[in-house]
C-alpha cells in the first residue's frame, strides 16, 4: 500500500430552494463627445453630439432638437461626465437612440450610445437588432470616448460566385 493518505470523496448538496440571482446594472459613465459618421455614397455625414446642459446629459443627431437621457450629472478628475442607466428612446418612425452596456465587453461595464436608422418593416421596427444601419459611440470605464463604429445588416441572400 502507498504511504499517500487519501483524500475524502467530494460531495454535492441540491438545492430545491433556489431563487435566480439578481443582477444589479450599474450606471453607465459617459462624458461630452462630438462624433462623425461617413455614410457614404453621397449621403450627409452622421453627427452625433453629446453633451451636458442645464445638469443633464443630451445627445443631438445632426442638429436636430437635443434628447435628454436619463441620469445624474457629476465631475472629476478628467472633467465633467454622467451616470445613465441603460435606455432606449424612439425618434419618430423610422429612428432609435440607445445607451447600453457595450457588447463587446459587458463585464467591464463599458457604455455605447447608439443611433439606429430602423427598416420599413413594421415587424422588423420593433427590434433594433434588424436596424438598416447603426452608429455607435463607445465609452471605457473612465467614460472616456473608447472608439466609435456603424455597421449595416449582413445580407441573408446568398452571394453570387466570382467566376474566374
Amino acid at each position: 500500500m502507498s504511504q499517500t493518505p487519501k483524500l475524502p470523496r467530494a460531495t454535492v448538496r441540491r438545492s430545491l430552494d433556489a431563487r435566480p440571482l439578481v443582477v444589479i446594472a450599474r450606471p453607465l459613465k459617459v462624458r461630452p463627445f462630438l462624433e462623425c459618421f461617413d455614410r457614404g455614397s453621397g449621403v450627409s455625414a452622421l453627427v452625433l453630439e453629446g453633451r451636458i446642459e442645464a445638469g443633464q446629459f443630451a445627445v443631438s443627431i445632426t442638429g436636430q432638437e437635443p434628447v435628454p437621457l436619463q441620469g445624474s450629472v457629476s465631475q472629476d478628475a478628467h472633467g465633467p461626465f454622467a451616470l445613465l442607466e441603460p435606455q432606449e428612446h424612439p425618434l419618430g418612425r423610422a429612428h432609435a437612440l440607445r445607451v447600453d452596456a457595450d457588447a463587446q465587453d459587458a463585464d467591464s461595464a463599458h457604455a455605447a450610445i447608439s443611433y439606429f436608422e430602423l427598416t420599413g418593416d413594421l415587424v422588423a421596427r420593433r427590434e433594433l437588432a434588424y436596424a438598416e444601419r447603426s452608429y455607435s459611440v463607445h465609452f471605457n470605464p473612465l467614460g472616456l470616448v473608447d472608439g466609435a463604429s456603424s455597421s449595416t445588416p449582413r445580407s441573408s441572400a446568398p452571394r453570387a460566385r466570382l467566376s474566374s
